[in-house]
C-alpha cells in the first residue's frame, strides 16, 4: 500500500476523535509560555542583534517565527473546525469581536504608556510621533479578526474545508507576486498594511496580511476537519512526524545559512511576509510538532495535561497581557530610566522570563475568574 493511500485509510467518513486534542493544547500552552521572552526580544534588541544568527535572532526569528505565529494561526482554524458552532454568524461576530480586543490592546499597551512617556519625558521622537501607526498598525489579532470575517463570507458562501484553503493559496500567490509595496503615502499604506505586505516598514506596521496568512489558518481548519475523521493517531504521526519535521527543519536551516526567504533575518519583514511555499513549510513544521507532542503526552502525568490544557484556553488571555507587560516594562519603564530600552541578551532571558510567568499566570486568572468577577451580574 502506498504512503497516501496508508494515510487515507487511517480516515473515518464520518467525525470519531471530537474530544479535545492534547497534542493541540500542549501546542498552544508552548506558545502562550514563550510570548513573552519571544516579545521581550523584539523590543530590546537592535535592528542588527535580530539580524545576526544569535540569541536574539533565536527569539525573534526561529521561536518567534515557525515556532509561534503560525502555530497560533493554525490552532485558530483547528479551534474552528472542532467549534460547536461554526455558523458564518457566529464566525463573523467572533472576527468583529477580535478586532475589537486588538484596537483595546493597541490602547492599553500603545496608547497609554506612550502620552504618560512623554509627559513624563518630553521625548515625542519616541512616544508621539509612531503613535497613530502603532495604534492602527496589523498585528496578529487584527488579522485574526479579519480571517474570522473573510472565513464567514465562505462558510456562507458554502465553500468546502479544502476549498478555504484553495482561496488561501490564491491569495498567497496575489500577495507573492505582487510583492511588498509602497505607495509613497503611510496612511494608504497603513490601509493596504492589512491586505498585502508593505515595503515601508519603519512607519508603518504590516506584520500579518490577509492575503499572506489566511492560507495558514485555512490549513488548521482543513487539518482540523480530517483530524476529527482520524482512526489512529498513532500510526498517523508515527507516519509523519519525521518526514515533516525533517523536510520543514531542512529548508529553513539552508534558508538561514544562505540568509534568504522567512529565516534571512526581521530586517525587511521577511517572515512576515513569506512565500506560498514557506508558508506550507511552516505548516509542516507545525503538524510534525505536534506529532513530537502527542508521542510526549504519553509519558507526561495527568496533572501535566490539565496544566497545559488550562494554559491552552487561556492563549488569548495570556497573549494580551504579556504584550502589555512587555511594552510597559521595556518601552516604558526601561526606556524612561535608562534613556533606551536595548540591552544584551542575558536580561532579556532573564526579563522575558519573569513577564512569561507573570503572562501565564494573570492569563490563566482573567480566563478562569477575572472575566466572570467584571461581567457577572
Amino acid at each position: 500500500m502506498g504512503y497516501y493511500k496508508k494515510i487515507s485509510s487511517l480516515y473515518s467518513n464520518e467525525p470519531c476523535n471530537v474530544s479535545r486534542q492534547p497534542e493541540i493544547d500542549m501546542a498552544k500552552a508552548v506558545v502562550a509560555c514563550c510570548l513573552a521572552a519571544i516579545h521581550v526580544f523584539v523590543e530590546c534588541s537592535t535592528d542588527e542583534a535580530l539580524d545576526s544568527y544569535g540569541v536574539a535572532y533565536f527569539f525573534d526569528s526561529v521561536l518567534g517565527g515557525p515556532m509561534a505565529a503560525p502555530m497560533f494561526m493554525f490552532s485558530m482554524g483547528i479551534g474552528l473546525a472542532y467549534s460547536h458552532d461554526s455558523s458564518p454568524h457566529r464566525v463573523f461576530r467572533r472576527g468583529l469581536q477580535l478586532l475589537g480586543l486588538s484596537y483595546l490592546l493597541n490602547f492599553v499597551r500603545f496608547f497609554i504608556p506612550s502620552i504618560l512617556g512623554y509627559a513624563i519625558t518630553g521625548d515625542g521622537a519616541f512616544y508621539i510621533e509612531p503613535l497613530f501607526f502603532k495604534m492602527v498598525g496589523n498585528d496578529i489579532w487584527q488579522f485574526a479578526g479579519m480571517a474570522h470575517l473573510l472565513m464567514a463570507l465562505l462558510l456562507y458562501s458554502g465553500f468546502s474545508p479544502l476549498s478555504t484553503l484553495n482561496v488561501g493559496v490564491i491569495l498567497g500567490a496575489i500577495a507573492m507576486y505582487l510583492g511588498d509595496i509602497n505607495t509613497g503615502n503611510d496612511y494608504l499604506n497603513a490601509f493596504l498594511g492589512y491586505f498585502i505586505g508593505i515595503e515601508d516598514e519603519t512607519t508603518v506596521i504590516s506584520d500579518f496580511p490577509l492575503m499572506t496568512w489566511f492560507m495558514i489558518y485555512t490549513g488548521g481548519y482543513v487539518f482540523g476537519y480530517y483530524i476529527m475523521r482520524l482512526r489512529d493517531k498513532d500510526t498517523f504521526y508515527k507516519m509523519v512526524t519525521l518526514p515533516y519535521m525533517g523536510i520543514s527543519i531542512t529548508v529553513m536551516i539552508i534558508e538561514a545559512v544562505r540568509g534568504t526567504g522567512m529565516m534571512g533575518g526581521s530586517g525587511v519583514n521577511v517572515f512576515y511576509h513569506m512565500a506560498i511555499h514557506e508558508a506550507f513549510i511552516c505548516m509542516m513544521f507545525i503538524i510534525g510538532l505536534m506529532g513530537i507532542y502527542h508521542f510526549m503526552l504519553k509519558k507526561m502525568s495527568d496533572k501535566a495535561k490539565a496544566l497545559m490544557e488550562r494554559i491552552s484556553r487561556s492563549l488569548m488571555g495570556v497573549y494580551f497581557f504579556q504584550w502589555t507587560f512587555c511594552w510597559w516594562a521595556v518601552d516604558f519603564f526601561i526606556y524612561i530610566i535608562r534613556g533606551d530600552k536595548y540591552f544584551d541578551w542575558p536580561y532579556g532571558i532573564l526579563l522575558g522570563a519573569v513577564l512569561g510567568f507573570l503572562s501565564v499566570l494573570t492569563g490563566v486568572w482573567w480566563t478562569e475568574k477575572g472575566k466572570r468577577l467584571l461581567f457577572k451580574k
